[in-house]
């Protein structure tokens, strides 16, 4: 069984790496909601509290995880200066219709 939660924080971890990658290469934070990723932060925190609190080691490190992740796209986005070429033409074709 614990091999489930080892697979699902391996999933946890690909999910977050697109957004991550992006956001990384191409400084591009076109359509993130920070108050959504605020609100995600503050989720998982409170989910890490209560894991401890019972001992889930497996779950605490799943939050911790997503803690990481939540930051690290957080910190992106602040430093984010620019539309990537991909969502200038999204944008861009919106604007049109």
């Amino acid at each position: 069984m614990e091999i489930l939660g080892w697979v699902g924080t391996a999933l946890v971890i690909a999910a977050y790496y697109p957004q991550i990658h992006h956001l990384y290469v191409e400084r591009c934070a076109w359509g993130i909601s920070v108050l959504t990723w605020l609100i995600w932060l503050a989720a998982s925190v409170l989910l890490l509290t209560y894991c401890a609190l019972r001992r889930e080691a497996m779950l605490a490190v799943v939050q911790a995880v997503n803690i990481a992740a939540i930051v690290t796209t957080l910190l992106l986005v602040r430093r984010s200066d620019r539309v990537c070429p991909h969502h200038l033409k999204s944008a861009g074709a919106a604007a049109r219709r």
